[in-house]
């Protein structure tokens, strides 16, 4: 697809997002809604990843009574032996993305999710690659790979060990550009790996002005500290709206 996709992110992410899903006029002293923007910039669909599922019907709902068109997935961290549980399991830990393509993939997902939520690790939802394959159906649910903690940047950045066993399904790899100084060195060797790239914004707040807020309540999440942030990749402020109209009016 042309252009730079916005993939948002809400409250439900607890810790990782400051925009709400609330389907009202924002008040000018409360968090920003994602419907409001979607309204504000006449979006006719929506791409929502959040971490877990406690989202989804509020997002589905809002969704249905705006006419707007939810693509909804979960950011998930999988690994290759959800059995192992130790310090050297988490050298094989990454992220991907699962969207739901209908009915049939909502309840997947939910299966998939409660597995990995029931056996995860570090009390971090977690599955494996033999557990997906067996949830898995491409006529219901999509695969991509987020440009930052999948496998790619991963063993890239931490000379992890991450092997992906993904026979069972072709998935789509993100590519961002958030004026971080790896952010080329992952892309390059995204586009080594795939020629099914999408063009992404991870989007969390509305405006770059919003930064120092959002890493504020990223801090507090964390135990840290404004000076000492302690938070990888969030040193930017361009995982926002603003940013990326800035980047499609470029294309």
């Amino acid at each position: 697809m042309d252009g730079v996709l916005p993939v948002f992110k809400s409250h439900y992410s607890l810790g990782r997002s400051i925009l709400t899903l609330e389907n009202n006029d924002s008040d000018p002293d409360e968090s920003d809604s994602i419907f409001d923007i979607c309204e504000e910039l006449k979006l006719k669909e929506l791409i929502l990843i959040d971490h877990n599922m406690s989202g989804f019907l509020q997002a589905y709902q809002n969704s249905k009574d705006l006419g707007i068109k939810l693509i909804f997935g979960i950011r998930l961290t999988i690994c290759n032996d959800m059995s192992q549980k130790d310090a050297d399991s988490l050298k094989t830990n990454n992220k991907i993305v699962i969207l739901l393509k209908n009915e049939e993939g909502y309840k997947r997902l939910i299966r998939i999710f409660s597995l990995a939520a029931r056996d995860g690790f570090y009390y971090e939802p977690r599955i494996d690659y033999k557990n997906l394959k067996k949830e898995w159906s491409d006529e219901d649910l999509s695969m991509a790979i987020p440009f930052y903690d999948s496998y790619v940047f991963k063993n890239t950045l931490y000379s992890n060990i991450c092997v992906p066993e993904l026979d069972f399904t072709e998935p789509t790899y993100f590519l961002e550009d958030n004026d971080l100084p790896f952010d080329n060195l992952i892309k390059l060797k995204v586009m080594n790996i795939s020629n099914k790239t999408q063009k992404t914004q991870s989007i969390y707040y509305k405006n770059k002005e919003d930064f120092k807020a959002y890493l504020t309540f990223r801090c507090i999440n964390n135990r840290s500290t404004l000076e000492k942030p302690e938070i990888e990749h969030m040193t930017s402020d361009e995982f926002c709206v603003e940013s990326w109209k800035e980047k499609n009016e470029k294309v």
